[in-house]
């Protein structure tokens, strides 16, 4: 988080010492405030997961425009205006201190909205970080339950293929040993079978000897 020059010379009580040391000074039109720490009043309106606009921090934590309406970003405009363009940093804070004068709206009034709002935000940013642990936590839980539930769903299944797996081999054991034992009782009927069918007797005159013995015959 960047110092905060200016908050420490508005809020804080410092020594004069260490403001030196710093380099900054304090208008002479102005004193030092006590502002409380705000609160939420309301919850932080936003939209999904969107961080909310700084508009909306605001309005959570109570800060209104001011009765007459010159908040710290009228301040602003006044400073940014084009007949200050180019001036020193002490011709710009003296003219902010003679429209504030001339408006009758004491500086310290512009000073509070501009801690208010400053505080806000830095409440919002505690509450949010808290929140962000909060649910850190809550998805590091929720994320083991998940790890530890894919795990045993994994098991599961990696014990289901290991049973079809067993059970694919078993089926195809049992079915190899059926085919042995087809073959078997095949050979087994077969063996019987070969007893109904008249066997063929060889003819004589194409047997291997007849036809050799008619040609020795045929070269005599």
């Amino acid at each position: 988080m960047a110092e905060k020059k200016w908050y420490n010379v508005f809020v804080s009580v410092e020594d004069e010492e260490k403001k030196a040391e710093q380099g900054v000074q304090t208008a002479e039109t102005t004193s030092r405030v006590e502002i409380a720490e705000p609160q939420l009043e309301q919850p932080v309106a936003r939209v999904g997961q969107e961080l909310p606009s700084f508009q909306a921090i605001y309005q959570a934590f109570g800060i209104k425009e001011p009765i007459n309406g010159f908040t710290v970003y009228r301040a602003e405009e006044l400073l940014k205006s084009v007949y200050l363009k180019g001036a020193s940093p002490e011709t710009k804070r003296n003219a902010l201190m003679v429209a504030l004068e001339a408006l009758r709206i004491p500086a310290e009034e512009v000073i509070q909205d501009a801690v208010k709002r400053d505080k806000a935000l830095t409440q919002f940013e505690k509450i949010e970080e808290r929140r962000l642990r909060e649910m850190e936590q809550k998805k590091s839980e929720e994320n083991k339950r998940l790890q530890e539930e894919m795990e045993r769903i994994f098991n599961e299944i990696r014990e289901k293929m290991e049973d079809n797996n067993n059970l694919v081999k078993e089926s195809r054991d049992k079915f190899q040993a059926w085919q042995e034992d087809k073959e078997k009782e095949e050979q087994r009927l077969s063996g019987v079978l070969q007893y109904f069918v008249a066997q063929e007797v060889p003819d004589q005159a194409h047997t291997p000897a007849t036809r050799r013995k008619r040609t020795t015959s045929s070269d005599n």
